[in-house]
């Protein structure tokens, strides 16, 4: 039986590997990390800095994560599931239904939906990374 790596799988069904936040960030591209601060900062009328794109990943260093005030990770940690795929609740839960509905959210949804059909090890190897 092989080891899955979860580092860079969010509970929520979201890839790391795919966020523009952990890529800019991993890669140290200034440019693009200036660039999503500023479009975050005009969608919701905030001030972000290019410093503050920063992401070690959903399972990295709270210190260097984007999404430090998440409450979905906390949830399914607390009740033993990798993601919220494992959840009988996920359909009608209140800690990702919000987040769900945004345009992040439903990729999101495609995430644990695919989770949920191909396991977690096979998903992440799909997504190119795990390995088979």
């Amino acid at each position: 039986m092989r080891t899955v790596d979860l580092t860079l799988v969010g509970a929520c069904g979201l890839y790391c590997g795919e966020c523009e936040v952990y890529v800019a960030f991993s890669e140290g591209d200034l440019e693009k990390q200036e660039e999503i601060a500023e479009s975050i900062s005009r969608q919701f009328g905030a001030e972000v800095g290019p410093e503050q794109i920063i992401c070690g990943g959903c399972r990295g260093p709270e210190e260097i994560s984007f999404c430090a005030g998440c409450k979905i990770r906390p949830c399914a940690t607390a009740r033993g599931f990798a993601t919220c795929a494992e959840c009988d609740e996920m359909n009608d839960c209140e800690t990702l239904g919000v987040f769900l509905g945004t345009d992040i959210g439903k990729a999101a949804r495609r995430g644990l939906e695919e989770i949920r059909v191909l396991g977690v090890g096979e998903w992440l190897v799909r997504k190119g990374g795990g390995h088979p």
